[in-house]
């Protein structure tokens, strides 16, 4: 007996509680049967009402949370999506204005090539493009990505568009240097601005002849001893061009013009700035002498 009271005490404390909250309400005066009932029922029922509504306020709560912390971290990943596509733009953008840049650089090129052909028909014109710098000889060599495979061979003049534009009859190019070694699918390239270049050019109104030779370390070029009965006509912004006995360079092609003049007594000594901009060589184009 005592094992069944023990085991079912839970039970019998609720239905005594129930007989009891019903009997009061039998007792209660100016209550009807019902709404004793209704009374008696109401003691039970108000702890599950409350009990759901506090359920339902939490999970209404807790739904606001959630939404609150994932626009938290929803946020963050949207502007790294967003900073992500403006990058992309900004490189699209990037490239598109190099493209433009480099189909500019190549018509004023193929304009240049037009007009030596026109002017000279046994020359050949090879395109090419800069690849590499040598960092221990800055304003000396470059290196292209042709060679013999596509016709590129030692001696040949390398030109480009002029980078200033000048007030002459001749072709408008400008002067690079010449190839010193060509490899099978590239060459190297001696730039007019090495110390052991020499180019045989003409200078001042009576195309005097002269040697150019090349200063890396100012990247431009001088000619040594010019005779005081040339440099006496002589004046700043003169244009240098290849002198048409030269065996390498196209004649007539420019080379430069005058930067500067040191007057002495007998001799002169003239500082040239190429026509060409190392820093802005891009595309070149390999001078190919064709044979009759």
């Amino acid at each position: 007996m005592f094992v069944f009271l023990n085991r079912y005490r839970t039970i019998i404390v609720f239905v005594f509680l129930c007989i009891v909250s019903l009997a009061l309400s039998w007792l209660t005066v100016g209550k009807s049967y019902s709404n004793s009932i209704k009374h008696s029922l109401s003691i039970f029922l108000i702890p599950v009402d409350f009990c759901s509504s506090v359920i339902s306020s939490i999970s209404g709560r807790a739904s606001h949370v959630g939404a609150a912390f994932a626009s938290i971290f929803r946020e963050p990943v949207e502007e790294a999506k967003l900073q992500s596509l403006e990058s992309d733009l900004k490189s699209l953008k990037r490239q598109l204005d190099e493209e433009r840049a480099r189909n500019s650089r190549l018509e004023e090129l193929c304009e240049v090539c037009t007009n030596l052909t026109e002017s000279n028909p046994s020359f050949s014109l090879i395109p090419a493009k800069v690849i590499a710098v040598e960092p221990t000889d800055w304003f000396r060599y470059l290196t292209i990505d042709k060679g013999r495979s596509d016709g590129v061979a030692t001696d040949m003049a390398v030109i480009t568009r002029s980078s200033f534009a000048v007030d002459t009859s001749h072709p408008t190019g400008a002067i690079v240097g010449r190839i010193t070694d060509a490899q099978e699918n590239s060459s190297r390239v001696q730039l007019i601005t090495d110390r052991l270049s020499v180019v045989a050019v003409t200078i001042g109104p009576l195309d005097d002849l002269v040697l150019l030779n090349g200063r890396p370390e100012t990247e431009d070029c001088v000619i040594d001893e010019v005779p005081s009965t040339t440099h006496d006509m002589l004046k700043d912004g003169n244009v240098v061009k290849v002198d048409e006995r030269s065996s390498i360079f196209p004649p007539g092609m420019l080379v430069g013009k005058i930067s500067s003049i040191e007057r002495g007594i007998h001799f002169c000594r003239i500082r040239v700035q190429p026509a060409f901009r190392f820093a802005r060589l891009r595309e070149v184009m390999v001078v190919a002498v064709l044979e009759e």
